[in-house]
């Protein structure tokens, strides 16, 4: 058992060393930490965060009018599967401005359908999704020089068109399909880890994510003014190990509904990503062959999920 059983909270406003050496730490031991300090501004996190609330209080007509499919991930979805396995949530992605981009640059460059009813969404929806990039090329900085790379050897996988999105998550205390008689959903998401390189959450506040620890679920509840990240199996891989991609779930909601935002900073599509270590403990791995067939097993069950251990050397 570790001495400390919650999880850290790192001040990115403290020394420059200090962050480096706590967020290794926090990447070593849990591949989970608060980020406080952070320096976004509380104004447009409470109007993104009210932008998500609006769209998931709008009809279900309204909403699944805006789905997603399989050849475009972008837009509602009430019915995703994690590991094959319904989860009782409703979500709404947003993927990279479409515009002047062809097919051929990634197979992610669908539109999003914004929702017609709600003027401000989209522009609210690309300023945060701005500022939480900045931040994540800052923390993807002090996790290459804590690796002991230097701080700009990771930044390439990310130039050009990168896939990282914008997901709006609700959990309703009631099933959104319980009138169409599916099979019932056990858990707000079923354990998984997170495919990209860092996931930055911002919570309303209401508890419900825990994260595997030393064999025992561990609530990961919200810190006042933080933001809650985790690093995710590209930085597995680009660390040989050395930093474990968190097992993580989030419980079903039974007495009150609890919004999310999470925002997954992944690389361009034709990235390959290899550790920085040798003797390398996984091969090249193509970006974009793992994402699509991530987002595959989202969407619908097409057999095992891709996982990080399909490509050890």
């Amino acid at each position: 058992m570790d001495a400390d059983p919650t999880v850290p909270v790192i001040d990115l406003a403290a020394p420059p060393a200090e962050v480096r050496e706590q967020l290794a730490r926090a990447c070593a031991d849990w591949g989970f930490f608060h980020l406080v300090g952070h320096g976004l501004d509380p104004d447009l996190l409470a109007q993104a965060m009210q932008a998500a609330r609006s769209l998931f209080a709008a009809p279900s007509a309204d909403k699944r009018a805006l789905s997603r499919s399989r050849d475009n991930p972008w837009g509602y979805y009430d019915r995703e599967l994690t590991k094959n396995r319904r989860d009782k949530k409703e979500i709404f992605d947003i993927g990279p401005d479409a515009a002047g981009l062809s097919p051929t640059d990634d197979a992610f460059t669908g539109a999003t359908p914004f929702p017609p009813w709600q003027a401000g969404f989209e522009p609210t929806a690309r300023a945060y999704m701005a500022v939480c990039e900045g931040l994540c090329l800052r923390l993807l900085a002090a996790i290459s020089a804590g690796l002991g790379a230097d701080p700009q050897a990771l930044a390439p996988a990310f130039e050009g068109v990168h896939t990282s999105f914008l997901r709006l998550n609700h959990y309703p205390t009631r099933d959104p399909l319980v009138d169409e008689a599916a099979a019932p959903a056990g858990l707000g998401i079923h354990h998984h880890t997170d495919a990209g390189a860092i996931t930055l959450l911002l919570t309303d506040g209401v508890p419900g994510l825990q994260v595997l620890k030393d064999g025992t679920w561990r609530p990961v509840d919200p810190v006042p003014g933080g933001l809650i990240v985790n690093v995710g199996d590209m930085v597995q891989v680009w660390s040989n190990d050395a930093y474990q991609a968190p097992l993580h779930q989030v419980l079903a909601m039974e007495e009150g509904e609890r919004v999310s935002l999470a925002y997954f900073f992944n690389p361009a599509y034709a990235a390959v990503i290899r550790p920085l270590q040798t003797p390398p403990r996984y091969r090249d791995l193509p970006w974009g062959e793992f994402r699509r067939r991530r987002a595959d097993g989202d969407f619908a069950d097409y057999g095992a999920e891709v996982q990080i251990s399909d490509y050890r050397a």
